[in-house]
């Protein structure tokens, strides 16, 4: 098992409408696994005290820098965020012919170390290189099942970006000033001129093991994940790569940057829900993969994007960057919220790593009632069962509130406002997303009255078994249709174990004492199916205290 879908991408000053960076990327996992928001303060450490990261322990710096995350509940690092400099950094999953490494620093935390201890993306990319260096690359990074990849990065500030793609210690890395920018589950540069620097045994170790002839044949993709007939080389290259989808969804976002000839924050928002062929109808193919990824039935559709964030970066000096997070699954069923991050002033405390507030940014591993991420679960699955009949009238409610964000954010970004003004729209706009997706649940309530599912049999009976998994209640997400094949396969080994009773066992007993129990047993099932379709009730879903906390 493997990740499936995963892309960050940046749209840099000379293409924005208002000469600021514009970063964007979607966190694809497995559809249990919590994204947290954690706010990590700053910190002054001792000389020789060490950081536990999620697999190995490693020498901490004498300073950090505050930042915030976006993680999976079991892992150390993120997959992307921001720290108190401006500087954002996220990272994608690399399948190459050379296997992940059992132990070392996972990609998820050095997009962590790197935004504790840099203030540039430069300073980041030299972090990076440093780190793999002295304590290598790898560990599992799976929630419930084992999953090992290399990892690659997309860092930004306010004057360039870096994109570095690594194969354990080994690394190639492109400096960016202008333009559009993608990095997905592929290795995205070839030959020599594609990238600015590289680590001397790069090319070298592909020389050796056969996979080009000289510094001038060699083409880093092809090189690392292309066809080779060693069945582990295919496997771990080319397959995964492939089934990946990276390159297709590459194409895709560029194809969608590239028609806007001034980009905005809300064209990010836009891309990251792109759904490719269809905006009001989920796929129910068995491997589709789009840059707004829904998990569903299917062979490698068991991730979807369980978070999702937009930076923009200003590259004046009297503004500061302004982040835009669902902190919840699916972009499209999402709203971006504004969130600022203040080196000498906290965010609201409803972003923390303090135990007294976890419920709320951070996820548990299973459901928890007063946590945005697995309240917006319910909210989410909920609505999937009358997607298309409710996301038009959603998109509307969506864009209108994001606008309003957007729009107040830009006065708010200006550097000589309070943060503490700022902190406050952030709560405010949480608040008010909590009111409006809550209010979504109430729609779907009544849609259950009215009409079926528009999900099919077998992904009803996918979504309860996640529902399971997740020990979310009955009462509070019911997939109809795999309840009614649950019971109607009940009903037919029953009517199997009586029918084998009667022909081995009791075949003196009465045809019409038989006939009786078979009837039995069907107005029985009958009875459970009509009861469950008429004793609906309400889902009750408290909002959530965004407020500020002692």
């Amino acid at each position: 098992m493997f990740s499936c879908s995963c892309d960050t991408m940046v749209v840099m000053s000379d293409i924005t409408d208002d000469g600021s960076i514009i970063f964007g990327k979607n966190s694809d996992r497995q559809t249990n696994e919590p994204l947290s928001t954690r706010y990590i303060p700053s910190s002054i450490n001792s000389l020789n005290s060490k950081v536990k990261a999620t697999h190995i322990e490693i020498h901490q710096v004498e300073k950090t820098y505050s930042c915030i995350l976006f993680s999976p509940t079991n892992i150390f690092g993120a997959e992307m965020g921001f720290n108190c400099h401006g500087l954002v950094v996220g990272n994608e999953a690399l399948f190459t012919k050379i296997p992940s490494y059992n132990d070392g620093l996972t990609g998820m935390d050095l997009v962590r170390l790197v935004l504790e201890r840099c203030s540039t993306s430069r300073e980041g990319k030299n972090e990076i290189i440093s780190l793999i260096n002295k304590y290598g690359q790898g560990g599992n990074c799976g929630f419930t099942s084992k999953f090992y990849y290399h990892s690659s990065f997309l860092l930004v500030d306010s004057h360039e970006g870096w994109i570095i793609e690594t194969v354990g210690k080994e690394y190639a890395a492109k400096r960016i000033t202008k333009g559009i920018h993608t990095i997905s589950n592929i290795i995205s540069f070839g030959n020599l001129d594609t990238f600015d620097e590289y680590s001397e045994n790069l090319i070298q170790q592909a020389i050796s093991k056969g996979w080009c002839h000289s510094k001038e044949d060699f083409h880093f993709q092809k090189c690392y994940s292309g066809l080779s007939f060693y069945p582990q080389e295919f496997y771990n290259g080319f397959l995964k790569t492939n089934l990946s989808c990276g390159h297709n969804r590459q194409i895709r976002s560029k194809e969608l940057i590239n028609k806007k000839s001034q980009f905005n924050v809300i064209d990010m928002f836009n891309i990251l829900r792109d759904h490719q062929y269809s905006k009001s109808k989920l796929s129910d193919g068995l491997t589709d993969i789009n840059i707004c990824m829904h998990a569903s039935f299917g062979p490698i559709r068991f991730n979807q994007t369980t978070g999702s964030l937009v930076s923009v970066i200003p590259t004046v000096k009297n503004q500061i960057p302004t982040h835009y997070a669902t902190c919840t699954s699916l972009p499209c069923l999402s709203i971006f919220k504004p969130i600022w991050l203040d080196s000498t002033i906290k965010p609201p405390t409803f972003i923390s790593s303090l135990d007294k507030n976890k419920n709320i940014s951070n996820a548990s591993f299973t459901y928890s009632s007063n946590n945005i991420w697995w309240k917006s679960e319910i909210i989410t699955r909920n609505v999937m069962k009358y997607y298309q009949k409710l996301i038009k009238q959603i998109e509307i409610e969506r864009d209108l509130l994001e606008n309003n964000f957007v729009s107040k954010s830009k006065q708010l970004s200006l550097e000589n406002l309070s943060q503490k003004e700022r902190n406050q729209y952030t709560i405010n706009s949480f608040n008010k997303v909590d009111q409006l997706t809550t209010e979504w649940l109430s729609r779907t309530e009544s849609l259950s009255f009215e009409m079926k599912s528009e999900l099919s049999l077998c992904q009803e009976l996918t979504w309860e078994k996640w529902r399971i998994f997740a020990k979310i209640p009955n009462e509070l997400l019911t997939y109809s249709k795999a309840e009614y094949f649950k019971k109607l396969l009940l009903l037919i080994s029953l009517l199997l174990i009586l029918i084998l009773l009667w022909i081995f066992l009791f075949k003196q007993i009465d045809q019409q004492y038989f006939m009786i129990c078979l009837s039995f047993i069907i107005y029985f099932f009958i009875i459970q199916i009509f009861m469950n379709k008429t004793t609906n009730t309400k889902i009750n879903l408290l909002l959530l205290n965004f407020n500020e906390q002692d």
